[in-house]
Parts: structure tokens; C-alpha cells; sequence
């Protein structure tokens, strides 16, 4: 009979109404809707998602030039790191937990907001580190480079949510800012020196990073899964192969000067310039230097004497960090080979070759 019809066992003028009801309604699988706080924190979350770029770059600023008097300020941001990490690579397990609960529907954007946060605040907290402490070098365009545009990837959105879409580029993404982060946090929390620093990173991002391939394909078969472990050790040991293209994040010139005298009770060079005659330096000349580190870090750093472009000296002195203004060191180069004239330059480096700063001047005859 169709709907609206009159029915013969009903009286003249009534009509009888066919109510269409859904012939398979969805079973109940015992799963309760997300809780509306939890949603409503989510979109919250997302309307304020950029400020936290802000607030990452601003405690590393302060972190900068405060960790001297404020050396918890990093330990508490690499807390915070360091637990957004496990988080991160827990995602399997806690997600699991939550089936059959009422979190189980929670929002895969819930997801992308931690983990856009994360990597915010690994780039952003090591940005001042890679800016006001980049000695100038054309080696390090190519690190400033990275990190720098690493950043802006992370604020915005399109550019940041593509990478998530493409597996591979977002593991690489994520080992990327493990690796800038450890550079900045090691010697700030363990007073490892730039050195050990540069080699531990490159260990624990490979080793940190390993369940993200892990996780990227499915099986494998075991010369894919030997093809996994050795890209594993090409991570961990790039850096150590790499050492001149990366900057020491925790070491900077404060302070520079090429002398012909030094007083050594105050520290201080004496008649310092940048172009000096045959007959001047013939007793020798002093390259001062005042190096910041954080405090407790103590390392050996080299000063190279470079005449025309070779090498002609390299003397060892040792940094200790600590001292707002840097720590003062200096060498004195007695034997200015004859004949003298031309274009110089003092390389300031650490043990792996990573250029802390340049000093240049001039001999005329």
C-alpha cells in the first residue's frame, strides 16, 4: 500500500501514514563519543597552535643569555623535550590502551597538534642558539639553512601537513629536529663538550629514529631489515664525518683581538690592530680571545695561524665556561716566519674542526 493510501479496515476519511525506519541500524559497539571538553581543548589548541613557535623561541632566547645564572631553565626544557619525545614514539602503545574506552575516538588532529608542538619547540628553542651564535662561516650557510626553513615548515600549516602526508620526509623531519635539539641540550644539561655533543646526537637520533623505519613499510624481509640497520649507522656517524659543516651551538666569540703585547695579570691585549709592519711583530704577536660556553662545560679548543692560506701553527688551550662575558684565553705566536708580509688569519676551531671564530689582519713590509 502507498504511503498516504486509505486502508479499507479504517473508517471513510482516515488515512493511514507509513512510518520508513532504517532497516539496519549500526550496532552499538560499546564505544562512548568523545568527551565534548576534550573536543573543545582540541579546537582551542588548534586556534593557538602558532604562539607556542613564540614561546619556544623566546625561552631559548632566554635560555641563551640566562643559562649562565638560570642552568634549570634548560634542564626543565629538556624535561619537557625529552617527554614529548616518549610520548611520541609510545604513540602504538598509549593509542591501544584506549580501545573499548571512551578516549578511543580521540582526534587523529589532537595527534598532529603534539606533534607539530614537538617539533616547534625543538627548532624554535635551538634557533637562537643557531643565529646569535653562528660565527659567520660560509660552512655553516648550508646548517643556518636547514634549521632555519625546518622552522617555518613547522608554522606552516599546508607546508607542515604535506610533509606528514609523505611518510619517509616526515621521519626525516622528526630526526632532523632530534638531532638540532640534542646539539643545543647535551652541553647545557651534561657539560658534555661540543665534541662528544656532535657524536652522542648523531647516535641517539639514529637510535631514536630507527623505530620510525621501523614502523614505515610493514615486513620486510632480513636484507631490507640489514638495509635498515646500516642507514641507521650512516646517521649516527654523518655527523662525525660532517664536523666542519655544523656549528658548535653552545660556543661564541664574545670577544676577538690581535696584539703585539699582552698583560697577563689583567687579561688584556695591549696595542691591538689588524695591520702591522715586519718590523713590529718581529718579537711575536698574541691572538686574544673571550669564549662564552654554559656553565660547567670545559673543553680543549685549538687556535690555527693561517699566512696566505697555510697553516703554519696550532696551538691547544683549554675553555672553561661559565663567565657572562666568555672565558679569556690567549696564544702567543713568538716565531713570525720571515718573511712575514701578507694576509693572516686566527681560526679559533674545537677538536672536530667546527669554527668558533676568525680573527684577520695584515703584515706590510
Amino acid at each position: 500500500m502507498a504511503p498516504g493510501s486509505r486502508d479499507p479496515l479504517l473508517p471513510r476519511g482516515t488515512r493511514r501514514v507509513i512510518v520508513r525506519r532504517r532497516r539496519n541500524p549500526p550496532p552499538f559497539d560499546g564505544v562512548l563519543p568523545l568527551p565534548l571538553t576534550l573536543q573543545t581543548l582540541t579546537e582551542k589548541l588548534y586556534r593557538i597552535r602558532h604562539i607556542w613557535a613564540f614561546i619556544s623561541f623566546s625561552l631559548g632566547l632566554s635560555s641563551y643569555f640566562l643559562v649562565d645564572r638560570q642552568p634549570w631553565l634548560a634542564a626543565v626544557l629538556t624535561g619537557l623535550l625529552v617527554l614529548s619525545w616518549l610520548l611520541l614514539l609510545t604513540e602504538g602503545i598509549w593509542q591501544n590502551k584506549f580501545i573499548g574506552t571512551r578516549f578511543d575516538g580521540l582526534p587523529q588532529g589532537m595527534l598532529k597538534l603534539l606533534l607539530q608542538a614537538v617539533h616547534q619547540e625543538a627548532f624554535f628553542f635551538s634557533l637562537p642558539f643557531v643565529l646569535l651564535q653562528w660565527s659567520g662561516g660560509a660552512e655553516y650557510i648550508f646548517f643556518t639553512t636547514l634549521v632555519v626553513s625546518a622552522a617555518l615548515a613547522s608554522i606552516i600549516d599546508p607546508v607542515y601537513f604535506w610533509l606528514a602526508r609523505h611518510r619517509a620526509l616526515y621521519f626525516g623531519f622528526h630526526a632532523w629536529a632530534l638531532f638540532v635539539a640534542l646539539l643545543v641540550l647535551l652541553p647545557l644539561i651534561f657539560h658534555w663538550s661540543t665534541d662528544s655533543a656532535l657524536a652522542w646526537a648523531g647516535w641517539l637520533t639514529a637510535l631514536f629514529a630507527l623505530p620510525s623505519f621501523w614502523r614505515f613499510g610493514g615486513p620486510r624481509k632480513w636484507f631490507r631489515w640489514l638495509g635498515l640497520i646500516l642507514i641507521s649507522c650512516l646517521i649516527a656517524l654523518a655527523p662525525r664525518w660532517l664536523a666542519p659543516l655544523v656549528p658548535p651551538l653552545t660556543l661564541s666569540l664574545q670577544e676577538r683581538a690581535v696584539a703585539l703585547s699582552f698583560n697577563r695579570a689583567e687579561r688584556k691585549p695591549l696595542v691591538s690592530g689588524e695591520v702591522f709592519s715586519a718590523n713590529e711583530v718581529a718579537e711575536g704577536l698574541y691572538a686574544y680571545t673571550a669564549i662564552k660556553a654554559p656553565l660547567g662545560l670545559g673543553q680543549e679548543v685549538y687556535h690555527y695561524w693561517f699566512r696566505n692560506g697555510e697553516q703554519v701553527d696550532r696551538i691547544p688551550l683549554k675553555v672553561s665556561g661559565g663567565r657572562e662575558s666568555g672565558f679569556r684565553t690567549w696564544s702567543h705566536k713568538r716565531h713570525i716566519p720571515v718573511p712575514s708580509q701578507g694576509h693572516w688569519r686566527v681560526e679559533v676551531r674545537t677538536g672536530d674542526n667546527q669554527i668558533i671564530g676568525v680573527m684577520r689582519f695584515t703584515i706590510t713590509p
